[in-house]
């Protein structure tokens, strides 16, 4: 697959196919290799930035969902 840089502004730009399934949005680090290719690497999210803890993280008790059965010792 062959992707042409195009000028947007003063900055040139490289089309990411749609086949890709890239979400807009998405961050990446982008790093120039010895030999001229470009490397794009997605980032991750810091687990241990932001609030993330007190949103995302949903505890339950597991306890109160087990099934009560027959004793087989009656």
């Amino acid at each position: 697959m062959t992707i042409k840089v195009r000028k947007v502004g003063n900055s040139v730009t490289l089309t990411i196919p749609k086949s890709f399934n890239v979400s807009p949005g998405a961050q990446f680090k982008a790093e120039l290799q010895d030999d001229g290719s470009i490397v794009y690497r997605p980032e991750h999210r810091n687990p241990f930035e932001g609030n993330w803890f007190k949103e995302d993280l949903h505890q339950k008790d597991v306890m109160n969902e087990h099934e009560v059965l027959d004793s087989e010792w009656g």
